[in-house]
């Protein structure tokens, strides 16, 4: 039923775990494979060495500036309440200071684990910015390891703004196993990136990664910085909605398989990702929120909602939505849509009031009244109203 077929690796089911710290290890890597993922990213693979002036590879992490966490989850505020993640709420990770492997260290991870887990391990690597020579040794290492497909972390090192698909070029000439791009600048425009790889022999587009928008928190009441004083990334599911545009965009325009990633938490996130056109998804900030456990409750989730719905195979919902997909100039301009209250669930509360921008909506009696003619349809109050009590309508 879950069984697909991921650039020509077979996959058990559509659940990846994605190159970060919960794969940087054979104890990861086994735990992955025991919570039922379908394959797994191991943590990106960069050569120790200097990369640019003042920019090194260095022993240890970024904590030593104040006794402060290098990870952290926020939902509420600046803290973190997991009950509203069982609840699906948006959440933020910050990572600062995430451990890369060497290639000495990833290639034994990678040997020992294809003797004692039986999922595809999918190398990941991270060249610097300008030397394709680079890319082409961490991809043979990767290859000779035993890895059975090599994603290419596109961030590289130290960071790019726009992808290079001469990277993509240089390593599929270099190995004969699948070579899948990985996106991590979410601004590029996908429908033209997208063809570029593709003609490049990507066998599969990983999309899209987080590491190229730098972020910071901060606690007012002290004030002070959250984790380190600097800059780092963040992911989470209050991304998700880019990425799900982002995946929708690149199925309409290459035949290769895409690898949502960004925001998968719960079983309907990886569906929502599948049905824009997404063959897999990968999870990464629900393993550091939820543990390994998440995996198995994502895939158990899926299979749950295809019985339910009477689907044979995941194929059958892979790009289901597509064809309602438009582009805003085909959108229909000024519609004759106005708000209508549910009297019998209405309580008067006057919510909805205080946010509408067009002064339609009055209360009276304990009761929201919408007049029709001052009602723009912009329908914000459907998301105010606590009890749902308005819906939109065509007049």
């Amino acid at each position: 039923m879950l069984e697909v077929n991921y650039a020509g690796l077979r996959l058990k089911n559509p659940i990846i775990v994605a190159s970060a710290t919960p794969s940087m290890s054979l104890d990861g890597l086994k735990k992955a494979n025991d919570s039922g993922a379908g394959a797994v990213v191991i943590k990106s693979v960069v050569f120790p060495k200097k990369y640019l002036k003042n920019m090194e590879y260095v022993e240890g992490r970024p904590a030593g500036l104040k006794p402060s966490p290098r990870f952290l989850l926020l939902n509420q505020g600046e803290t973190y309440n997991s009950s509203l993640t069982d609840k699906r709420a948006y959440f933020t990770l910050f990572r600062v200071g995430e451990p890369y492997l060497k290639p000495d260290e990833a290639a034994e991870m990678i040997e020992r684990g294809k003797k004692d887990i039986d999922i595809p391990i999918i190398g990941s690597v991270a060249g610097a910015v300008d030397d394709y020579e680079e890319w082409k040794k961490l991809a043979r290492i990767m290859e000779d390891s035993g890895a059975d497909a090599i994603e290419l972390n596109l961030h590289c090192i130290p960071v790019v703004k726009y992808t290079n698909s001469k990277i993509v070029r240089a390593v599929r000439q270099a190995v004969a196993i699948p070579v899948i791009a990985k996106l991590m600048c979410a601004w590029e425009n996908p429908e033209s990136i997208g063809p570029e790889l593709e003609k490049a022999g990507a066998s599969a587009i990983t999309a899209v990664g987080t590491f190229g928008m730098p972020v910071m928190e901060l606690d007012v009441e002290t004030p002070r910085i959250l984790l380190q004083p600097s800059y780092y990334g963040a992911g989470g599911p209050w991304l998700r909605p880019v990425g799900l545009a982002f995946v929708s965009k690149l199925a309409k325009v290459v035949k290769i398989p895409i690898s949502g990633v960004t925001g998968v938490v719960s079983w309907q996130d990886a569906v929502k990702y599948i049905l824009v056109g997404a063959t897999t998804v990968q999870v990464c900030a629900a393993i550091y929120a939820k543990g390994y456990k998440v995996l198995g409750e994502i895939t158990q989730g899926i299979k749950e909602f295809m019985e339910r719905k009477g689907y044979e195979k995941i194929q059958d919902l892979k790009g289901f939505l597509q064809k309602d997909i438009l582009p805003r100039e085909h959108l229909e301009y000024d519609p004759p849509i106005r708000a209508l209250v549910d009297e019998d669930l209405c309580n008067g509360c006057g919510d909805c009031r205080e946010s509408c921008f067009f002064e339609a909506i009055t209360v009276e009696d304990d009761l929201a009244r919408i007049e029709a003619e001052r009602c723009d349809g912009c329908g914000l109050c459907v998301s105010i109203c606590p009890l749902r009590a308005i819906t939109m309508r065509k007049v």
